[in-house]
């Protein structure tokens, strides 16, 4: 058996567009990637070489997903292993759950169509961080203020219509030798080398101050800002977030913190300290990327979240998946009995959006709306939005 080499990745899909754009997300978050279009060139990659990840499309001909999981195992294949469909999430989770009891080392899975950024952060999740930045570069990038924050904006219901009533700070590094780089290249190595928390902590300042500066130009927006893990687990957190909205005069309720699953399960009791008093404070909690994966009903009424935020790779399949319609439906109704509101992101398209509002969901996120743009764009932007016309059918509640 080969040894596995580093960052390497081989993509096995018989669609020719899909492993070209593989080919392009892999080398902008620093691997190498080979392919595979057929059960002939996966098995001949295979005796060649041992990737440290794969990313299998489980609709392949000649050998469908589920054989190739058995000859991965027969192989004693140790890579890292994706799985890819445009079948529902539930099939995804059937295969993953089988490769696992293989013995296989399953790391996640892929809805088709994926949106750019999608695929960039789950290779980038699943890699040694890319050599092409360093450390020393990224400390430097938050001191030297290299980092640049933009927004993308979020429209909320008011009363039959669409207004934008806040936007989802993300963060963006200008590099002054590798150009403007997402967040796939680069929080991976900020998590890995502990700067996730100066990061957030840029983050969170630069949308608090947003917040006051849109204040003084007469808009009352709120901002949303991803937290990391390891804030969550600070107890002066809250105190300290508290000095910077009052530093800005800024209103706690015009803030909410995005934390995801994850970052709410290694220390229950502590996490519920840190999060009650932020919502005693008033700052919002939104359960970000809910409906995917493992996700917990139990934490929507036992932590204090205000907001549950529908994952965009579910939302991505509504459109051609009665099921996955039927979920975020029920996602959507269970935010409102327990008096959460539902937030959906990754809307890329008018059904998308159609069904959303039909179903009730509150407030509504994505490149159909509006991708993610430079604070200074905000006001114009909702000026066109605001004078336009989305009227709606009223949605009568139970």
């Amino acid at each position: 058996m080969f040894r596995r080499e580093r960052n390497l990745l081989l993509a096995v899909d018989d669609e020719a567009d899909f492993l070209e754009l593989i080919e392009q997300i892999g080398k902008g978050v620093g691997c190498t990637v080979i392919t595979a279009d057929s059960a002939a060139s996966f098995r001949e990659q295979l005796s060649q070489r041992q990737p440290a990840l794969i990313l299998l499309d489980l609709q392949m001909p000649g050998m469908d997903g589920i054989e190739a999981l058995r000859y991965l195992a027969r192989q004693n294949v140790t890579s890292g292993i994706l799985l890819a469909s445009g079948m529902d999430q539930r099939v995804l989770a059937s295969a993953r759950q089988l490769g696992e009891s293989l013995g296989l080392k399953m790391l996640g899975t892929l809805q088709k169509p994926a949106m750019l950024e999608d695929i960039e952060t789950l290779l980038a999740k699943h890699l040694e961080p890319s050599s092409r930045i360093s450390v020393e570069e990224l400390r430097t990038a938050i001191d030297e203020h290299e980092l640049i924050v933009h927004y993308q904006p979020k429209v909320v219901r008011s009363a039959n219509d669409w207004h934008v009533r806040s936007a989802e700070a993300l963060v963006r590094w200008r590099h002054p030798r590798l150009g403007l780089l997402y967040p796939g290249e680069f929080l991976p190595l900020a998590e890995q080398s502990g700067l996730i928390v100066d990061l957030t902590d840029f983050v969170l300042t630069d949308a608090i101050r947003q917040i006051g500066h849109w204040g003084t130009r007469g808009l009352d927006l709120g901002a949303a800002v991803n937290l990391s893990p390891r804030l969550v687990q600070d107890l002066e957190f809250p105190e300290r977030l508290s000095r910077v909205l009052r530093e800005f005069e800024v209103r706690p309720e015009q803030l909410t913190l995005e934390v995801t699953e994850a970052a709410s399960v290694d220390d229950p009791e502590l996490v519920m300290d840190i999060f009650t008093r932020l919502r005693v404070k008033g700052v919002g909690l939104s359960l970000d990327d809910f409906g995917i994966g493992t996700s917990s009903l139990t934490l929507l009424y036992k932590m204090p979240f205000s907001e549950v935020k529908i994952d965009g790779l579910l939302i991505s399949e509504i459109a051609q998946s009665k099921a996955a319609a039927t979920v975020v439906r029920a996602i959507v109704e269970l935010a409102h009995n327990l008096s959460l509101t539902a937030c959906a992101e990754g809307i890329e398209n008018s059904p998308s959006f159609e069904f959303l509002e039909q179903c009730g969901c509150d407030a509504l996120q994505g490149d159909f709306i509006a991708p993610s743009m430079p604070a200074s764009e905000i006001e114009s932007f909702i000026d066109v939005w605001n004078g336009a016309d989305h009227t709606l059918v009223p949605v009568v509640r139970k």
